[in-house]
């Protein structure tokens, strides 16, 4: 009986680790969503993990594609202020009000409910996708970029939480991507913990790129390139030499500093990873050739207009991998890089059956995962599948390790360089913290306002004593000294 007991608590705290194992879901080209209970009594929806945003907004009405939103009247601790707030993405914008209410993440059983603000969605344009399983945002980047109204700036989730733990947070993100090439749903899971007890976690993170801005998680994104698939199994010999050639080769200045002329920014928002147009051109240009060598069709609509292809069975891709450096916290000319396997970016968005006929799957179809982005570089979630990734918030670090589930993604390094990379490149040097910025600009203006006040009283000090002075009446005699003169016309 005690042993029957025994294993019964084994199969459920199985179950429960399981279940609470992954937290993220979502279908394809849709990121990863979030269970969320909002308002008294708690409504259950669903918001999409973004790294790119700050805002959490939410959708409160009904659009066509979804009657599923948050109904502000049900809810008995909901504050509306009224105020109008808005925020545009790369894809899509919405307006709104601001609110308050308190919220709640069933699967973060660490965070504590707490009251936080929201954005109430009454429009959008191109924000929602149709069918999408998810009726807003948790934005978890930092305050300077999140949406905004006339004398409003709508708070963080995440820094509520900080205020009512009194401690910094960090969080986890482990992106697994589709269970199978039949399956175009992904999952993954979402761990956050404050910084104090995190430092165990932190420790496994060897490879940790600094986070350089504090609005977006920028980053130094140092170069992108393909490199042999057949990577992993190669010869010790071969390795070495692929690690040679990194060592002593170096970067490229001009590719860096194409990859950061604007930012470079991990969003786990995005999908795709998006490059400079230029550089776009030149992957694309060499997967394509590629695919060729393979005597495998593929138009240039898939390669650049993001047309989908499709074929009758899964593929499996005998291309390249994706290779981008980025800069190490170890020292300004240390790197490491992330190899991102085909599997990532030739992405199932797909598998369906055209016979409709129960249990057979007749076609497969997939999209790119690269876009040309103009002049900005962004690290969508393609780049992060497969891999573990910590936002270390306080600490202005992300870290880097492969995971246990997903793609074959790994990461690799240290590579040295002869020369300091922050030069190099042209990047930002690390900047503190918002907070500490917006008080040292406080302090800078009301220095400069003394020493303007100081500047205008020593040149109206000649005025100010006339009315205090009564002037002595002047001499009929006529001086012809040359000290008299020059005092008199003084």
């Amino acid at each position: 009986m005690i042993f029957f007991y025994f294993v019964l608590q084994i199969l459920l705290l199985k179950r429960y680790i399981y279940c609470e194992e992954f937290n993220l879901f979502g279908d394809a080209g849709q990121a990863y969503a979030l269970e969320v209970n909002i308002g008294h009594p708690p409504q259950k929806l669903h918001v999409l993990v973004d790294t790119g945003s700050t805002t959490l907004a939410i959708a409160s009405y009904a659009r066509k594609d979804s009657g599923i939103y948050f109904h502000q009247e049900n809810s008995t601790t909901l504050y509306n202020s009224g105020k109008e707030v808005q925020a545009k993405y790369s894809q899509g914008t919405w307006s709104g009000n601001l609110a308050s209410d308190f919220v709640q993440f069933p699967t973060l059983p660490m965070v504590p409910e707490v009251r936080s603000d929201i954005a109430l969605i009454t429009k959008s344009y191109k924000f929602f996708m149709n069918g999408s399983g998810w009726q807003g945002l948790l934005g978890l980047a930092y305050l300077p970029v999140a949406a905004w109204g006339e004398n409003v700036v709508v708070g963080s989730w995440l820094d509520f939480v900080e205020r009512h733990v009194k401690k910094p947070m960090s969080f986890e993100l482990k992106l697994c991507g589709t269970h199978s090439p039949e399956n175009a749903t992904h999952y993954g899971n979402l761990q956050m913990f404050d910084d104090k007890n995190s430092s165990a976690i932190s420790n496994e993170f060897i490879f940790r790129t600094p986070i350089l801005r504090k609005r977006w998680y920028e980053v130094g994104v140092l170069s992108v390139h393909l490199i042999n698939s057949t990577f992993k199994n190669n010869v010790a010999n071969n390795i070495a030499t692929e690690d040679s050639n990194k060592t002593n080769g170096g970067i490229d200045q001009d590719i860096c500093r194409e990859l950061n002329i604007e930012k470079g920014i991990v969003d786990s928002g995005t999908t795709s990873i998006r490059l400079p147009d230029a550089i776009f051109r030149q992957i694309v240009s060499e997967l394509s050739n590629s695919v060729q060598t393979s005597n495998m069709l593929i138009l240039d609509e898939f390669w650049y207009h993001g047309e989908a292809a499709c074929w009758p069975e899964p593929q499996e891709w005998n291309l390249p991998s994706l290779a981008i450096d980025l800069l190490s916290t170890e020292a300004d000319n240390q790197y490491f890089t992330l190899e991102i396997p085909a599997q990532n970016f030739m992405r199932v968005v797909t598998a369906r059956n055209n016979s409709a006929e129960s249990g057979t799957v007749s076609e497969f179809c997939y999209k790119l995962g690269l876009e040309a982005g103009g002049k900005e570089t962004v690290l969508g979630y393609t780049a992060m599948e497969g891999l573990q990734v910590l936002f270390n918030r306080s600490a202005s670090w992300i870290g880097w390790k492969p995971s246990d589930c997903g793609p074959n993604a790994r990461v690799t390094g240290l590579y040295n360089t002869t020369k300091s990379l922050l030069y190099l490149c042209q990047l930002t040097q690390p900047m503190p913290d918002v907070n500490v910025s917006i008080k040292a600009a406080q302090w800078t203006l009301c220095a400069f306002s003394i020493i303007a006040a100081a500047v205008l009283i020593y040149l109206l000090a000649p005025c100010i004593k006339m009315f205090f002075v009564r002037p002595l009446p002047r001499s009929q005699q006529i001086s012809l000294s040359q000290a008299a003169l020059v005092e008199q016309e003084t």
